[in-house]
């Protein structure tokens, strides 16, 4: 299955469409459905071509994120961390990081994502022999990756969720 098959079966047609590029061609689109089409309570924004750029034999990734409200400026940031991944060319581990050297998107300083296991909103698919799994990214501040870098991903999920911190929450404060 295609991964715009995927998306749409789940969410509809998206309602708009990002095309990023790299001098050397390679490309990625991100989809963008509102809050009211993603069903999820949030806008959702998801990726399809990473699979081509975050490979490792046959399992390769896509990313996504659901903020509210929404924040189109974020696609610069989820491209940017759609080339890069974690920086080895594989899709990265639930935990891994990539902290940009720009905010992720205006209004906030939060300038890391964490990726995390997405499969509990969109289950794995496959193409043509490739296990494509989907990729969350959690936005966190410089105070939240230093605790998760010494306390690990679980304990910062346990920490968010003692504090409720809402972390799809787009103009939220850092946790403390």
């Amino acid at each position: 299955m295609k991964t715009i098959e995927h998306y749409e079966k789940l969410y509809g047609r998206p309602d708009r469409t990002a095309r990023f590029a790299l001098a050397d061609g390679r490309s990625i689109l991100i989809y963008k459905w509102s809050e009211e089409s993603s069903k999820e309570g949030v806008t959702l924004y998801a990726t399809d071509g990473v699979r081509e750029l975050l490979k490792d034999g046959s399992d390769a990734c896509e990313f996504y994120i659901g903020l509210r409200p929404e924040v189109d400026d974020v696609v610069e940031a989820i491209a940017e961390a759609a080339f890069d991944g974690n920086g080895t060319g594989v899709p990265p581990n639930s935990g891994d990081t990539i902290t940009l050297s720009f905010p992720l998107w205006k209004g906030t300083v939060a300038a890391t994502f964490l990726f995390t296991n997405g499969d509990g909103i969109l289950p794995p698919i496959q193409d043509n022999g490739t296990a494509i799994h989907f990729v969350k990214l959690v936005p966190i501040f410089p105070n939240e990756l230093e605790y998760k870098k010494r306390f690990g991903e679980d304990a910062l999920w346990e920490r968010f969720e003692s504090q409720g911190v809402e972390y799809w929450n787009a103009y939220r404060e850092p946790s403390s």
